[in-house]
C-alpha cells in the first residue's frame, strides 16, 4: 500500500499500549486471563521492537506472526466470520489484521487497496479532523464536539456496493506533543474551530511533526447496506414522480435481494376491485380494466382476512396453494403471468381500505413469512405515502373540476384566496366563518359576440329537410304494400301528404312534435310489425336504420348543422382563448366567454380587479382596439375554417361600446359573476337587445353578415371608436364604408347608435393561429 502523508503528525506503529494492557491484566481474577496475559508479554519480551514500534507498515509486519499472534487476543477466532474488524496503522489507516469476513470482502470489492483511504474525511478535498479532535479533547481536555456518523462504501466487482458505518475505538492510540508543538489556547480554539474547513490556518497551529502518534486503531463495520435502502426508498417516497416511481420498484428489489421482484396495486372501492388512479402501478393479480368483486378475487379464507379483517396474505408457494385451495382466479392469474410467490399488503386510507400492494417473485418462497418482515420497518411509510398520494390525487381531481367546470379566472383568483385565508384563519380561532362574496367596483365591460346570421332559421330548415324525408321514405313503404285496397294504409299516406305540405307551406314550433309523435305512435310499430310478420321487408330495414336511436327519427340534416355549429364555436373559442392570454399582458382583467350559436365574450377591466399593477385609461383603450382586431381576425378565420364545415352558414359581429363603470359581484350560489344593483342591470339589457335590434324607421338588423357593429350611446365613444376605424383601415382590416346608424327604441335604453362596417374576409393575421 502507499502511504498517505501524515501531515503534522509522526506516526509510530507499535503495540506498546497493547502490551501495557495486557501487564494490568496480570491482576485479573480470572486465571484463563492471567494465562493469557503471561502469553502475550512472553512475546513482548522476545520481540521487544513492537513495543517500541516502526515508522513504516513494512518494519512493523516484518515481525507479522508474532502480530497475528497477539491479535489473536483480541480478534477472537470464534467471531472471525461474523464481525467485520480491522487493525489498522495510526492516521494512515492501513490495515495490518483483520477478521475473516473483512478479508473476503476486501478480497472481492472492486478496488480493495483503498478502502480505508480517507475514511475520516467529510467530503473530498476536505482534511482529517478526528486526531486534532483527540488532541483537544485528550492532551487539552477541551470538550469539543467532533463526533459524526462515518459510513463507508464498498462496490464488490459484480459492481453491487453496500454500506457500512463505522465505529473506532482509539484504545490503543497515543498521542503526544513534540518540542515544536504550539501550546493551544483557548482563544487559538475558538480561531481554529472558526476556520474548520481551512486547512493552513489548522497547519498554522500544528506544524509538520509538532506531535507523534502512537499505537494502532481498531475499525468495526457494520452492515448498513439494508437500512440504506430504506432510506433511500423513504426518500424517493417523499419526492413521487415518474422517474421516482422507477427508483421505489429498485429500492424494494434491493431490500429483498431480489432484481426481479415484481410490484404492482389496484384499489378497493366499496366491494369492487379496481384499477389504481396511478398509471405507474400494473396490476399483478388482475387484467387491466377487469371488473372484479372482492368476493370473486380469491378463496374465502384470503378475501375474508385481505379484505375484511386487513391482513397481509402471503402466499409462499403458489402453485401448492393452486392445488390446495382447487384452483381460482388470483391462483390463476398469478400462474398465467409465471409468479410463485406474492405478498399482498392492504393499505387503508382515511379509516377505509384503500389499496392492495402486490408483491410477487418468479421463484417459489422467494417472498415468505421471514423475509417479509422488512415490510415492517417500511409499512408506515407505504401507507403514509399512499394517504398523501389519494389526498393529492382527490385535490387534483377538484382543481380539474374547478378549471373545467366552474373554473376561478385567474386575474381574480387573488381575490379568492384572500378570503379563503380569512374563513380559515376565523375557522381556526374557533370562530364561525363566513365565505362573503366576492364584489369588483368601477370595471369597465367589454361586450363582444360573432354569431351565426339566421340561426333559428337553419337549423328550422334543417328539421323540415329532415322531416319531409322521414315522411317521403315512409310513404314510399306504405305505398309498395297496397296491391288491395287497404283503406287504413291509405289514411296514413293522406296524413303524411298533409304533414308533407304542412313543413312546405306552414312549419311551425309544434309541427316537429306532432311528426315525431305520429311515427312514434303509428308508424313505427307498423314497421315493426311489417318485419316481424312478412316477407321482403328490405325496404322497412333500410329505413330504419337511417333513424337515428337517440332522437328516433332521420337526423341527417339536423346533424350536418350542429356538426357546424361545434366546429365553429370550437375554432373561434380556441382562437380567443390564446388571443386572451396576449391581451392579459396588457392589463389583467376578469374574463368570461359563453358559446350559443357562436360565441360572445366579456371582458371587466378595473383597478379592483388588479391586486398589484396601477391602472390608466390607457389600458381600457389598448383593450378595445384589441378587441376590435380580434373580432376581424376571427371572422376571417371562420370564413377560411368554414371549408371544412357541412354547410357554409355566415356570421356577424357585434360590439358593445359601454363608457358606465359598472359594479360586478360573484354570486355563489350561481358559481358566475353577475353584475350588481339595480343600476347595473341596464347594461346586461342593452346586451341582450342589441342582437335583434333593426336599424331606426327600417326593417333592416343591424347585424349583417361580414361586417363589425359596434352599438355605444355617447358622442365620445363614437369618437373614440371612429379613430380605431380609420387605424384598422390603414391596417386592412376592415373596408372603407363604415356607416353611422341610429337605432330603434330597445326598451331600457334610448338613443343607442353604431357605427358598422365590412370585415376584409381575406385578413391574413389570424394565420399564425392556424400554423
Amino acid at each position: 500500500m502507499k502511504n498517505k502523508t501524515t501531515g503534522p503528525f509522526k506516526v509510530n506503529i507499535s503495540l506498546r499500549l497493547l502490551k501495557d494492557k495486557f501487564i494490568g491484566l496480570l491482576d485479573s481474577n480470572n486465571a484463563s486471563v492471567q494465562t493469557q496475559a503471561k502469553q502475550a508479554l512472553e512475546l513482548f519480551e522476545k520481540y521487544p521492537v513492537l513495543s517500541s514500534g516502526s515508522t513504516t507498515t513494512e518494519d512493523f509486519l516484518k515481525n507479522k506472526p508474532i502480530v497475528d499472534q497477539l491479535m489473536s487476543y483480541i480478534f477472537p477466532s470464534a467471531l472471525s466470520e461474523n464481525e467485520i474488524k480491522a487493525a489498522v496503522t495510526p492516521y494512515t489507516s492501513e490495515v495490518f489484521y483483520c477478521s475473516s469476513r473483512l478479508e473476503h470482502i476486501i478480497s472481492n470489492a472492486e478496488v480493495s487497496d483503498t478502502i480505508f483511504n480517507e475514511l475520516y474525511k467529510d467530503y473530498e478535498d476536505s482534511f482529517d479532523l478526528l486526531t486534532y479532535a483527540i488532541i483537544l479533547n485528550i492532551h487539552y481536555k477541551f470538550n469539543v464536539d467532533f463526533e459524526r456518523p462515518k459510513t463507508l462504501s464498498i462496490i464488490d466487482k459484480n459492481g453491487n456496493r453496500k454500506r457500512y458505518r463505522v465505529a473506532f475505538n482509539a484504545d490503543f492510540l497515543d498521542i503526544y506533543p513534540n518540542e515544536n508543538a504550539i501550546e493551544i489556547t483557548d482563544d487559538i480554539l475558538d480561531e481554529l474551530l472558526s476556520n474548520a474547513n481551512n486547512i493552513e490556518i489548522w497547519e498554522k497551529y500544528f506544524p509538520k511533526d509538532s506531535w507523534t502518534i502512537e499505537g494502532f486503531g481498531i475499525v468495526n463495520l457494520i452492515d448498513t447496506s439494508l437500512d440504506e435502502r430504506i432510506d433511500d426508498f423513504k426518500t424517493h417516497l417523499i419526492e413521487p414522480n415518474n422517474e421516482s416511481f422507477q427508483y421505489l420498484i429498485e429500492d424494494i428489489r434491493r431490500i429483498f435481494n431480489n432484481p426481479d421482484l415484481q410490484l404492482g396495486s389496484y384499489s378497493v372501492e366499496h366491494d369492487k376491485i379496481i384499477s389504481p388512479f396511478d398509471r405507474n402501478f400494473n396490476m399483478l393479480t388482475l387484467v387491466a380494466d377487469e371488473d372484479v368483486s372482492i368476493n370473486e378475487y380469491a378463496c374465502e379464507h384470503i378475501n375474508c382476512q385481505l379484505f375484511k379483517d386487513r391482513k397481509p396474505i402471503i402466499i409462499s408457494n403458489v402453485e401448492t396453494y393452486h392445488k390446495r385451495s382447487g384452483g381460482n382466479r388470483l391462483s390463476n392469474a398469478l400462474l398465467k403471468k409465471g409468479l410463485k410467490s406474492v405478498a399482498l399488503i392492504p393499505v387503508p386510507v382515511n379509516g377505509e381500505l384503500g389499496f392492495i400492494i402486490e408483491l410477487a417473485a418468479f421463484k417459489p418462497n422467494q417472498l415468505n413469512a421471514i423475509n417479509m418482515v422488512k415490510l415492517d420497518t417500511i409499512l408506515p411509510f407505504i401507507i403514509s405515502y399512499s394517504k398523501r398520494t389519494f389526498s393529492e390525487h382527490q385535490n387534483e381531481i377538484s382543481a380539474i373540476i374547478q378549471q373545467e367546470c366552474t373554473a376561478i379566472h385567474p386575474s381574480v383568483q387573488w381575490r379568492f384566496e384572500e378570503e379563503a385565508s380569512k374563513y380559515i384563519q376565523e375557522r381556526n380561532f374557533g370562530e364561525n366563518p363566513v365565505f362573503k362574496e366576492i364584489v369588483f367596483k368601477d370595471v369597465v365591460p367589454l361586450f363582444g359576440q360573432i354569431d351565426v346570421v339566421g340561426s333559428s332559421n337553419a337549423r328550422n330548415e334543417a328539421i323540415r329537410i329532415d322531416l319531409t324525408r322521414q315522411l317521403e321514405k315512409s310513404k314510399d313503404i306504405l305505398r309498395n304494400r297496397i296491391k288491395i285496397s287497404l283503406p287504413f294504409y291509405e289514411q296514413l299516406i293522406f296524413q303524411i301528404d298533409n304533414y308533407l305540405v304542412e313543413l312546405e307551406d306552414n312549419f311551425h314550433t309544434n309541427s316537429e312534435q306532432e311528426i315525431n309523435i305520429f311515427f312514434e305512435k303509428q308508424l313505427f310499430p307498423l314497421f315493426e310489425h311489417f318485419q316481424n310478420n312478412s316477407k321482403g321487408v328490405e325496404d322497412v330495414e333500410e329505413f330504419l336504420k337511417t333513424i337515428d336511436k337517440a332522437t328516433s327519427s332521420l337526423y341527417d340534416a339536423r346533424k350536418a348543422y350542429d356538426t357546424t355549429i361545434e366546429k365553429g364555436n370550437k375554432a373561434l373559442s380556441s382562437f380567443l382563448d390564446q388571443q386572451q392570454l396576449r391581451a392579459q399582458e396588457i392589463f389583467p382583467h376578469y374574463f368570461e366567454k359563453f358559446k350559443t350559436d357562436g360565441i360572445e365574450h366579456n371582458l371587466y377591466i378595473g383597478q379592483s380587479i388588479s391586486k398589484h399593477l396601477n391602472y390608466h385609461p390607457t389600458v381600457l383603450y389598448n383593450l378595445r382596439l384589441w378587441q376590435l382586431q380580434v373580432t376581424c381576425e376571427m371572422e376571417a378565420m371562420y370564413y377560411e375554417k368554414q371549408k371544412e364545415f357541412p354547410l357554409q352558414l355566415e356570421v356577424a359581429s357585434l360590439i358593445l361600446a359601454y363608457d358606465i363603470p359598472i359594479t360586478i359581484r360573484y354570486r355563489i350560489d350561481e358559481k358566475q359573476f353577475d353584475v350588481d344593483g339595480a343600476y347595473n342591470v341596464r347594461y346586461e339589457m342593452i346586451k341582450k337587445r342589441i342582437d335583434k335590434a333593426h336599424i331606426k324607421n327600417t326593417n333592416e338588423r343591424l347585424t349583417q353578415p361580414h361586417k363589425l357593429s359596434v352599438v355605444y350611446s355617447s358622442n365620445a365613444i363614437e369618437k373614440e371608436y371612429l379613430a380605431y376605424f380609420e387605424f384598422l383601415q390603414a391596417k386592412n382590416y376592415i373596408e372603407n364604408d363604415f356607416e353611422i346608424v341610429e337605432l330603434e327604441e330597445l326598451q331600457g335604453a334610448s338613443g343607442m347608435k353604431a357605427l358598422r362596417v365590412s370585415i376584409n374576409r381575406k385578413l391574413k393575421k389570424y394565420r399564425i393561429f392556424l400554423q
